[in-house]
């Protein structure tokens, strides 16, 4: 049985990750949408999301034994889902909170399902085919189609609504390919061609953040390669080091109008700044359980009213997953959320350190990127394929293999 629905397991999960990434969107809504309308509201893709979350519950009770166990790997994750449904019972607008909670609880189901169901080398392969054809699909869309492909401004959006959708569908690109160049033994050229072609494209889209991703990653990548430590001392020095390069290359963005021109930005990220001070006095208001998961940017929300006359760029989010979260199921969500994830990504670092493995090293790398994409972009706790991502690399730490720490 398991050989005669594999194929289509294979073709639901690369469909599945393309619809998450909001890959044809244009095709579906027409090609005016802009990605900065907040929620999408279509019956067509309520009822694919619906028909996803459904067939993947399916698919995980199939295999109900290995899903529990590896449910039990992270409990925290569990924890702020619970969180994420019983702050119904506080928000303002407990009837999008239940909608947005059951749709979280699916897209989370879907990572839990990728990470249990498929090997590294297969998730990689899935990855390969999703964001290959998003790659092949925007150049044909720019190229041919641009009406749907390219922006009114001139950038590149490919087959996404907003060239920040291909900015960050391309360096996922770029990862996979990248890892598939190194642990692939044929058709190697082909994936360093992939990875050429999805820079291409970032520098199209004129995605800054992304264009700067690429670069921060790929040179973690080769620097891991040549230290091994087995201290965790050590192990945690890095890792600060890491983090602290990537906050400098935040506040670069932030600080240097010379640096952001290049990316057609300006001192304040587009707003995003201001944005944050902003909305820094909501959470003094509610600090300890939010105001409820998802219920605070909606056209709904009074408090949102406030932040949209003021700032008329009508912000769909926080443009700041730790300042989102914390205003979705507050303090007490954020700091479990923090301290776990942090601590699977020095988890991470410190296994591959140690064992070399190619496997660790994709875990770490993407845990790090999320961090990185999260100080201006939100995907932690959401219905993003970058959140499906993480929580698949993070299930898929227990079937690495097995190291003894030392102390």
């Amino acid at each position: 049985m398991k050989l005669s629905i594999r194929p289509w397991e294979n073709t639901f999960a690369v469909a599945s990750l393309l619809l998450f990434s909001q890959g044809f969107y244009s095709l579906i809504l027409g090609p005016s949408i802009g990605g900065d309308e907040g929620d999408i509201d279509s019956a067509l893709l309520r009822f694919a999301f619906l028909s996803i979350y459904l067939i993947t519950f399916a698919l995980l009770g199939l295999r109900w034994q290995r899903t529990i166990a590896f449910l039990k790997t992270n409990l925290w994750l569990l924890f702020l889902i619970g969180l994420v449904i019983f702050s119904v019972s506080w928000s303002s607008l407990p009837d999008l909170t239940l909608r947005k909670a059951i749709a979280l609880i699916g897209t989370s189901a879907f990572g839990l399902y990728l990470g249990s169901r498929y090997s590294f080398e297969e998730q990689l392969k899935i990855y390969a085919w999703s964001f290959g054809i998003g790659l092949f699909c925007s150049f044909l869309f720019a190229l041919v189609i641009p009406t749907y492909g390219i922006m009114p401004s001139g950038n590149w959006r490919g087959i996404y609504p907003h060239k920040n959708g291909l900015g960050e569908a391309m360096f996922m690109s770029f990862l996979t390919f990248y890892f598939r160049s190194i642990s692939a033994k044929q058709y190697r050229t082909f994936y360093q061609i992939c990875c050429l072609l999805s820079v291409v494209i970032i520098l199209l889209a004129q995605s800054g953040t992304s264009l700067i991703s690429v670069i921060f990653i790929f040179t973690t990548a080769q620097g891991l390669k040549l230290v091994s430590f087995k201290s965790k001392q050590s192990v945690l020095a890095i890792l600060l080091l890491l983090i602290f390069i990537a906050l400098s290359l935040f506040f670069l963005m932030i600080n240097f109008n010379t640096f952001l021109n290049a990316f057609d930005k300006d001192i304040t990220l587009t707003g995003r700044t201001p944005l944050w001070a902003d909305l820094w006095g909501f959470i003094q208001q509610k600090p300890w359980l939010g105001y409820g998961y998802g219920a605070f940017f909606s056209s709904s929300h009074r408090e949102t009213d406030i932040i949209w006359k003021v700032h008329t760029w009508i912000p769909p989010h926080a443009h700041n997953g730790f300042i989102q979260t914390w205003l979705d199921i507050g303090v007490i969500g954020l700091a479990v959320f923090s301290v776990s994830y942090f601590g699977c990504i020095f988890n991470a670092l410190f296994k591959y350190l140690l064992s070399k493995e190619i496997k660790v090293l994709w875990i770490f790398l993407l845990l790090l990127y999320t961090i990185f994409f999260n100080l201006t972009e939100v995907s932690f706790l959401s219905q993003s394929t970058l959140w499906i991502i993480s929580l698949a690399a993070i299930y898929s730490m227990k079937t690495t293999s097995k190291i003894k720490l030392l102390s």
